[in-house]
């Protein structure tokens, strides 16, 4: 499959296949790279890394360049870091950086390549799902701060993206949910036409055979491509892909690497999910499909006890898509749904203020599930919040 992903004035390549190892490396050679500076973290590294500069090497410069697993560990240290270590290489501007990993490899190597003589080439080689199927197909570079995820950072775009499906057949069952959860984003807020296949494909024990995983991927890239086509910043339409990242990314950070990023997610949508039904946008039949999804992905669907929500909600306070909306006061912006596929729009963006107040109950309900509330009937006795965030639909 060989794909042309277009986001706004930029195209690039995405090539995916299975057991084609061979061909990625045939495709890094034609680069025509004076060095190729394979950035992995110790995971990758051991599993496709050294085999890559092992077969590179004969026909062009290839360095292994790793770097600590992990969320925690993405930052711009990292990318100093890395930069540092590709300059005592040798590296020069005709050098490609080559992202061999998930979406916190990527996003560090992305970073470095825009930043190393103020922007050499960038490919992505995709081993996660999450990266295959989302983080890969967007611009955004970018590592976290003390503050908050994703602070700091840049858009880049890649010369191209190599996926070969027979890597994700090392992935752990963490991250084999962690991407899905992000695949049941892109069918609940972009691409409602993919719910029955993933009715029908989602498996709690996380094996699937090429075939499927092949068709997941597909339908993902489809659904991201529909609303970043006009969008390369994903400031606009494409802000429906933030869908369940506002208190998603808070639950990640807070929980320092306890829970993957698409688990996180996940539970950001189940608030979302639920904090629009208080509003009188979303009904119940809606919310408890996203309840059903997750968990046929094999996801929790409550947020664990060691979580401090005091911290989720402090950290709500940095989310990196403040300052779009002007009246946010004790609000938070977040992406909601008025029905699948169907954003909520407020000022020109599919983003609404939402009262921190309102968040704080529901992810409170989220946290101790024996409570009435998310997810439930409004005869549990759930009180339905008055609208306060003037969105409109469209």
């Amino acid at each position: 499959m060989k794909v042309e992903i277009r986001l706004g004035t930029v195209r690039y390549p995405f090539r995916l296949g299975t057991d084609c190892l061979g061909t990625i490396v045939e495709d890094l050679v034609d680069l025509s790279a004076s060095r190729l500076l394979i950035v992995c973290d110790s995971n990758t590294g051991p599993l496709f890394g050294a085999e890559l500069v092992e077969r590179l090497s004969p026909r062009v410069p290839a360095n292994l360049l790793i770097h600590r697993a992990g969320e925690p560990y993405k930052d711009l240290q990292a990318v100093g870091t890395l930069a540092e270590s590709a300059l005592r290489l040798g590296a020069d501007r005709a050098c490609v950086v080559v992202a061999v990993g998930g979406g916190v490899i990527g996003n560090i190597a992305g970073l470095m390549a825009a930043l190393l003589f103020r922007g050499i080439r960038l490919v992505h080689i995709p081993t996660s799902l999450i990266a295959m199927s989302d983080s890969v197909l967007s611009l955004k570079q970018a590592v976290n701060a003390s503050a908050g995820k994703n602070l700091i950072g840049t858009f880049y775009p890649p010369e191209c993206v190599l996926a070969d499906a027979a890597m994700l057949r090392s992935l752990p069952f963490r991250e084999t949910v962690s991407g899905l959860c992000e695949v049941v984003k892109n069918s609940l807020a972009v691409r409602p036409s993919m719910v029955e296949m993933l009715r029908a494909s989602l498996r709690r024990d996380g094996n699937y055979d090429n075939e499927t995983m092949y068709r997941i991927i597909s339908e993902s890239i489809l659904a991201k491509a529909s609303v970043t086509i006009d969008d390369m910043h994903e400031c606009r339409a494409g802000l429906v892909l933030e869908y369940g990242h506002t208190v998603g990314h808070a639950i990640e950070y807070t929980a320092a690497g306890e829970i993957s990023h698409g688990q996180a997610i996940g539970l950001g949508m189940l608030v979302a999910a639920e904090v629009s039904r208080r509003l009188g946008h979303l009904d119940d039949e809606t919310v408890a499909l996203h309840r059903e999804l997750l968990a046929r992905a094999g996801a929790a669907v409550t947020v664990p006890a060691h979580v401090d929500l005091d911290e989720v909600m402090h950290r709500l306070r940095f989310d990196n898509k403040r300052g779009y909306l002007s009246d946010l006061a004790e609000s938070s912006a977040m992406v909601l749904l008025r029905g699948l596929g169907e954003p909520l729009w407020h000022d020109g963006r599919p983003l609404v203020p939402v009262p921190m107040k309102l968040i704080g109950e529901v992810i409170g309900e989220l946290a101790r599930p024996e409570l009435p509330g998310l997810g439930l009937s409004r005869s549990t006795g759930a009180e339905k919040v008055p609208d306060a965030v003037g969105a409109t639909d469209g």
